[in-house]
């Protein structure tokens, strides 16, 4: 069921006419997918911002604090920019809204955060990318059962065809409760990414 869910979620992701990036990146127990949609290529005067969704399948051997954790939905908001005077660079800030249940306690928070993207400066047939995100909400910008939470990823890919890319990742996303701490996921992905 999830895996048509997802599949559903990139197909009609790829069909829109304002859709910038669609990815899925999947481990060994784990299928997550997302999208970022440019407002505007949908007819805002807002340049280099996007709206975005995620959903990641999260699973208890990626997690040593839940036994049954539940999907993690997220919608987010963006603004990205080339930085000046550093080829290759662009850093944006962003907010998102973060959405699941932990062993049966409702769990929602409004992280804010960084997320930065270098292509590297190396001569090879195909371009690489360094990219990484922080994201964090303290207790005040956290919900139901939540106290705190905090998102850090890495990654590098590869452009081995124009506007498609593939690579390696890791990712821990600790969601507090106000009883436990709890790591919701820490654990490497290979993903694949899109851009329209």
């Amino acid at each position: 069921m999830l895996k048509k869910i997802i599949l559903t979620l990139l197909v009609s992701a790829s069909s829109l006419y304002a859709a910038h990036q669609v990815g899925v990146n999947v481990n060994d127990k784990e299928v997550g997918g997302e999208m970022r949609l440019d407002m505007g290529r949908m007819g805002n005067a807002m340049k280099n911002a996007y709206i975005g969704a995620r959903f990641l399948n999260g699973d208890k051997n990626n997690s040593k604090t839940i036994n049954d954790p539940d999907p993690l939905m997220e919608v987010s908001f963006m603004v990205m920019e080339p930085v000046r005077g550093v080829p290759g660079l662009k850093v944006g800030l962003g907010v998102k809204g973060e959405f699941t249940k932990i062993d049966g306690d409702g769990y929602g928070a409004i992280p804010l955060g960084f997320e930065a993207e270098l292509q590297l400066p190396i001569n090879t047939p195909f371009p690489f990318y360094l990219n990484g995100a922080f994201y964090y909400a303290p207790s005040a910008l956290t919900f139901k059962e939540g106290d705190s939470y905090m998102e850090t990823r890495i990654g590098l890919d590869i452009e081995p065809i124009e506007n498609a890319r593939i690579g390696v990742g890791y990712r821990m996303i600790d969601t507090d409760l106000k009883t436990r701490n709890v790591t919701y996921n820490d654990a490497w992905y290979f993903g694949m990414r899109l851009d329209f």
